[in-house]
C-alpha cells in the first residue's frame, strides 16, 4: 500500500515534468523551484521518474515470494532513504526550497523500510531462516 502511495506521488511529479508544467505546492511555495533546479535529475534523468520506477520495483517485490521479495523490498527501501536524504539536504541547503511532495516521498520511504524491516524480522531472515521468527 505504501509503494502504491509512493507511486501515486511520483507519478503526478513525473506528469508535471513530461507536460512541462509546474507542481501544485498546497504547502510553502518550493515545488517548482525544487523540481527546475540542476539537483531534479541524476544523468540527465528526472529524479521524479526514478522515482516512479523505484516505486514500482517495491510493488513487484511484494510478488516475489520468500526471502528474496523481502530482500529486494529492504535494499530498494534503504536506498531510497538514502537518496530521498541526500535530496532533503539539498533542498534545504543548495536549493533552499523545499518541495512537500518530495518530504511526502521521503516519508513514504521511511515506511516502506520500516515494513521491510519488519518483514524480514518476522520471517526469521536475520537469523538465516525461512520461518517465522519464534521466543
Amino acid at each position: 500500500m505504501l509503494a502504491l502511495i509512493g507511486l501515486a506521488i511520483t507519478s503526478y511529479l513525473s506528469y508535471e515534468k513530461l507536460s512541462g508544467g509546474e507542481p501544485t505546492c498546497v504547502i510553502g511555495g518550493g515545488c517548482a523551484t525544487v523540481q527546475n533546479s540542476p539537483y531534479a535529475e541524476l544523468a540527465g534523468i528526472p529524479l521524479s521518474y526514478l522515482g516512479v520506477i523505484t516505486y514500482i520495483i517495491l510493488v513487484a517485490s511484494a510478488l516475489i515470494p520468500g526471502f528474496p521479495g523481502r530482500l529486494v523490498a529492504f535494499i530498494v527501501a534503504l536506498c531510497g532513504v538514502a537518496f530521498s536524504l541526500w535530496l532533503l539536504y539539498a533542498e534545504l541547503f543548495l536549493i533552499e526550497a523545499i518541495c512537500p511532495w518530495c518530504v511526502a516521498s521521503l516519508i513514504v520511504m521511511l515506511g516502506s523500510l520500516a515494513v521491510a524491516i519488519v518483514h524480514l524480522m518476522r520471517a526469521g531472515d536475520f537469523r538465516g531462516g525461512d520461518g517465522p521468527a519464534t521466543a
